[in-house]
Order: structure tokens, then C-alpha cells, then sequence
């Protein structure tokens, strides 16, 4: 009896050009578009024409009447490689749809996805590699097809009751827009998927989501030591959500990876690690060309974990509500999981509850590189608040923005004790919006007024400039130096001149020229050698206050302008208002030439 079946499947078996015979050109585009990734071409390679390989010679109508499943129907690659069956060939992938899942936007399609996931965990073997021990192995690539799939069962993408630890598991629709799910849960507080410890190395792509609810959330993942290594792809969420993606337990939930996702509506959290369930062996994660475009949320909400990238990607708050992009909460982590990194990205805070960050870690780095904010400063007050970073009675972070244009102001908060701890921030190579000075863009705040003032932190700024500064502006200082219990600061010399590269004389007669608030000048230089002019009478060239009343910081009179001159003046002089900051280079009416040789710099430090 076996014989006599072997030899019957055998005589139903034809081959893949007496199907397209047979079928005709629509026919062969049913089959072949079944083949998901490989398409046309690849179904009728190693035929000398698609006529040929379609028309063929003689018919098989017949043959193929006699067909019972894909398994009697020969495929071939290419020749010279190895024929299986067009079966074989499908069951590389498996549909929703072979589920039963419509995708027609209105069918409830919650039995159908439970029933492919639950497929999904049924065949996970054991790792057949020699010594191999530990998680099982997925064997399955789900495909979600074009259209609209309504979910109203918690829970139907992933399972919480499935706990196998199984490696590998994709799941991939056609595309953003082109595959989406519709999540409209009966129940609040639930989620599309729970991953219960489980599944590790794993991907979803190539999806839109869609729910009408904040009650409504994605993903959960609970994991002791395995729910890992997800990376997530191509996938938009839409309309109103709570957590997208919502992460707990004791032990990893660590290295995922988010590339071009893209947020919009409501988002109550985007990445979400609570404090009480979360843990600091959560880290290590990646986001690349994301865009968080949303009425109101908060991207990444950390209570524990880190070690966070976020390379390029657009993050906008458009709802007055806002949120903050960037909360990074906890004053006492472990070793090696305070690190954030933001790099290359554009920001739109279009009202007054839109923040950049809230940072109340204790140690590590946050770096903003090339990061800009300035798009809204039209809609923005400039006394507003964008970012905060607090000290409870802890050092801060080691923190730096280097080559970002930023808006609003930027508040230091610390507390009765953070005196005792070193700060270390700066802010390099950038344009400060909308201030002049660091005096305007920077605010310290004494927790509930009654903080030590030594708490306050000192802040570095180099090469930074103020949009509209005049060109003879410095916010080269080390702001805040001369209220910290153990300020930091440097010495910084500014050289003045006409806009000729010239010293000023009786036909222009002064320069002026602005230090940072809080400066202290120890040094000025006159100087020009001999033979810079031909000028031969007195010279005189004096440095001052621009107070109503000037302070003269240092002044010469040189007996012949033509033979030089040389003034090197000590001093200590305090200049903590905004008129002993604003100072004049001037020359005498005695000084008939301008000197194109002659030098004023001014040294200060703070």
C-alpha cells in the first residue's frame, strides 16, 4: 500500500512549467506572489523567456486538475539547485491570514493572531547544537499582510502565558500604513503584547498601531534574566496610547534597539522603566532615526537602568499639555548604567511645558552632540524652562551639550548638602538662542530656598556665543565659580580691536567690547612696537567701565606715538553688574593714527 501511494503522489507531482502552462499568466502571478519575498523573477528563473516559461509546449489543464495541495507541486529556484515543494517553499513563512485573520478593518481578528502566536510557541525546539544548553529556538517568521486587523483580546501579539525561554521570533508586516493594527481592547490597562521572561532575539517590523484609548498600551516586558535583545523596526504608533513600551523585572530587558520608529497623537511613555520594578541591569539601549511627533508624552521615562543612545530622529510636543522628552530619575544607581547620549537630533518645545530633560542621576554622563532646539524660539518666552538637572545633596552627572543650538533657559537645582560634591558641566561650541549671557540662560535654584549656596554648581562655557551678541561679546567664563564651595575656574584673555584691525583714534575714538557677568579682570596689556605708526606726538588709550560715572581700569600716555609703548596693569576688579561688564577701549584726541600694530588684551578669570 505504501508503494502504491508513493507512486500516486508521485504521478500528481508536475513541474513548475506544466502549472504556468496550465494556469496562464494570472495564475503563475497567484502562485508566485504567494512566494512572499521572492516574487515573479525568482519563480520563473533558469527558463529561457517568461513566454516560454509560461506558455511552454503541450497542456497540463488535466495534470493540474488532479493537483491535491501545494506539497504536489514542484518548485525550483534555479537550475542546477534542488527541487521541494511549493508547500515547502510557503511554509518558510507563515500569515495571520493562514489563521484565519481578514485584515479588512472591521472582522474581529483576535482568535486568529492568538492562534498564530500560539502556533509560533509550539514550534520552538530544543538547540541542536552540540553541548548546546539553555533557551529553546523559534522557528518562525510571522507575516502580517497588507491591510487592517481589529484587536479587541489583550494580549494577541505576545502571550505573558507562554514563560519558554525560546530564541528567535519575527514578526513582519508589508510595510507602515500598509499593515496596521487596530487595538480596541473592551477591558482598560491592557496590553497587545506581554513578554513573560521568554522570547529573546527577536523583531518586529513593517507595522502601523493604531488604539483610541491612553488606557491602552503595547508592549509589557517582564524578564529575570531572559526577555532581551528585541530590536523593533519601521513601525508607526498612532492615535492614543499609554506605555509603548512598558519594562520590568530583576535582570536584563537589555540590549533593544528602535530604528525608525515613529510616534504621533497621544503618548503618555514612550520607553517606560518604573523605580519600584524596574531594575539597573536594564540598559544598553538604541534608538536610531526615531521620531517622537506627539500632542503630549514623554519619550523615555528611566527610573532605573541606562546607558542610552538616541541617534538623529525629529521630537516635537505640539499639544499645550507637553511633557518632557528625556526623564532621567534616581539618585542612586549601579556602576556602568548612567550614561545618555543624544546626537544629531532636532527639537520643536512649542510651549512652556515642553522640556528638553529632567536628570536627577548622580553620576555618569549625559551628553547632548549637535543637538538643535531653536526652531521654536518664535513661540517660546525666553524665561521659560527646557531643561533641569537636580542634586539631592549628590555630585550631578558629568554633563555636556557641545555643538547645539538651545533655547530657553537651563535651571541647576541643588540641595543643603550638595555642597560637598564636585560638579562637572559644560557647554561648548553653542549658540544660546535667546540670551546674551550666561547670567540669563542659566538659573540656580536652592531646593525650598534654604539649599548652601557652596552647592551651587560651576559651569564651563567655551567658544559659546549668544544669538544677536555683538561680535566683542565673551561667554568664555566658568559661570558660578565665586559661589561654589570649590569653583573651578581659569584664565581667559580677550584681545580688542577696531573692525579695521586697527586701535582706535580721534576720527573713531572707542571700542567697546562686553565680559561675562561676575568676571574678574586680573591684567590688562597696552602695546605696540615701534614703527607701527608715523606718527610722532602723544598718544593716549584708556580702558574703562561703561558706568555712568567710569571706572578707569587702565590707561598710558605714550610721549611719541611712532617709537612705541608697553603697559602691563595688575588688578582684581569685580565686575558684577552689567555696566562694570560693558567696557571701552578709548583713545585720546591727541591720537592722530590708528595703529594697526597695537594690541589690547584683557585677562580675566571666572
Amino acid at each position: 500500500m505504501e508503494e502504491n501511494k508513493d507512486t500516486e503522489v508521485k504521478e500528481k507531482r508536475i513541474s513548475r512549467r506544466e502549472v504556468l502552462t496550465a494556469i496562464g499568466m494570472t495564475g503563475a502571478a497567484a502562485v508566485t506572489g504567494a512566494l512572499l519575498n521572492n516574487g515573479v523573477a525568482h519563480a520563473l528563473s533558469g527558463q529561457k523567456s517568461v513566454s516560454e516559461a509560461v506558455y511552454g509546449s503541450g497542456s497540463s489543464a488535466q495534470q493540474l486538475l488532479s493537483i491535491g495541495d501545494a506539497d504536489d507541486v514542484t518548485f525550483l529556484y534555479a537550475a542546477g539547485l534542488t527541487g521541494r515543494t511549493v508547500g515547502g517553499k510557503l511554509r518558510e513563512w507563515i500569515s495571520v491570514k493562514d489563521f484565519g485573520a481578514a485584515g479588512d478593518g472591521v472582522t474581529d481578528d483576535s482568535a486568529a493572531f492568538q492562534a498564530a502566536i500560539a502556533y509560533a510557541e509550539s514550534k520552538a525546539v530544543t538547540n541542536p547544537g552540540p553541548g548546546a544548553t539553555g533557551s529553546k529556538l523559534g522557528r518562525v517568521q510571522l507575516f502580517v499582510p497588507p491591510g487592517s486587523y481589529v484587536i479587541t483580546q489583550p494580549e494577541s501579539l505576545l502571550r505573558s502565558s507562554y514563560k519558554t525561554s525560546t530564541v528567535g521570533l519575527q514578526i513582519q508586516g508589508a510595510g507602515q500604513g500598509v499593515t496596521q493594527i487596530i487595538y480596541n481592547p473592551a477591558a482598560t490597562g491592557t496590553y497587545l503584547a506581554k513578554n513573560n521572561n521568554a522570547w529573546l532575539f527577536c523583531a518586529i517590523s513593517d507595522i502601523e498601531f493604531y488604539s483610541n484609548s491612553s488606557t491602552n498600551h503595547f508592549m509589557y516586558s517582564y524578564s529575570t534574566g531572559q526577555a532581551q535583545s528585541w530590536t523593533f523596526e519601521r513601525i508607526r504608533f498612532r492615535g492614543k496610547w499609554g506605555y509603548t513600551f512598558h519594562l520590568e523585572g530583576t535582570d536584563t530587558n537589555s540590549e533593544m534597539t528602535w530604528r525608525e520608529i515613529d510616534w504621533a497623537g497621544y503618548i503618555a511613555k514612550g520607553v517606560y522603566v518604573p523605580a519600584a520594578t524596574g531594575s539597573d541591569q536594564f540598559l544598553n539601549y538604541n534608538f536610531y532615526s526615531c521620531n517622537f511627533e506627539v500632542q503630549e508624552g514623554d519619550f523615555l521615562h528611566f527610573e532605573k537602568g541606562g546607558n542610552i543612545n538616541v541617534w538623529g530622529g525629529s521630537f516635537i510636543h505640539i499639544g499645550a499639555n507637553a511633557g518632557t522628552f528625556f526623564k532621567l530619575l534616581g539618585s542612586t544607581h549601579s556602576y556602568g548604567v548612567e550614561r545618555f547620549l543624544c546626537i544629531g537630533a532636532r527639537m520643536e518645545h512649542r510651549n512652556a511645558n515642553s522640556k528638553l530633560i529632567y536628570c536627577e542621576w548622580s553620576a555618569g554622563i549625559v551628553s547632548f552632540i549637535n543637538v538643535d532646539t531653536s526652531s521654536s524660539v518664535p513661540l517660546r518666552a525666553a524665561a521659560e524652562l527646557v531643561a533641569t538637572f537636580y542634586s539631592n545633596n549628590t555630585k550631578m552627572p558629568v554633563i555636556k551639550f557641545d555643538n547645539c543650538r538651545l533655547l530657553g533657559k537651563h535651571e541647576y537645582m541643588y540641595r543643603v548638602n550638595s555642597f560637598q560634591y564636585p560638579h562637572n558641566i559644560r557647554y561648548e561650541n553653542c549658540e544660546i538662542n535667546q540670551h546674551t549671557s550666561p547670567s540669563d540662560f542659566i538659573v540656580f535654584t536652592a531646593e525650598g530656598g534654604n539649599g548652601n549656596a557652596g552647592g551651587t554648581p560651576t559651569i564651563h562655557f567655551t567658544n559659546t556665543r549668544g544669538q544677536g551678541d555683538p561680535s566683542r561679546k565673551s561667554w568664555e567664563c566658568d559661570y558660578g565659580f565665586q559661589k561654589s564651595s570649590f569653583g573651578i575656574t581659569k584664565r581667559t584673555a580677550i584681545s580688542v580691536k577696531r573692525a579695521d584691525g586697527k586701535f582706535p583714534y580721534s576720527a573713531s575714538t572707542t571700542v567697546g567690547f562686553t565680559v561675562p557677568v561676575n568676571a574678574r579682570i586680573v591684567n590688562i596689556w597696552l602695546q605696540s612696537p615701534a614703527g607701527a605708526v608715523s606718527s610722532t606726538g602723544a598718544a593716549t588709550f584708556t580702558v574703562q567701565t561703561t558706568e555712568a560715572t567710569p571706572t578707569v581700569l587702565a590707561t598710558l600716555t605714550a610721549a611719541n606715538h611712532s617709537q612705541g609703548f608697553m603697559l602691563q596693569q595688575d588688578l582684581y576688579f569685580r565686575c558684577d553688574t552689567a555696566e562694570k561688564c560693558s567696557l571701552q577701549l578709548v583713545a585720546g584726541s591727541n591720537v592722530t593714527q590708528a595703529n594697526p600694530e597695537a594690541e589690547c588684551i584683557v585677562e580675566y578669570i571666572g
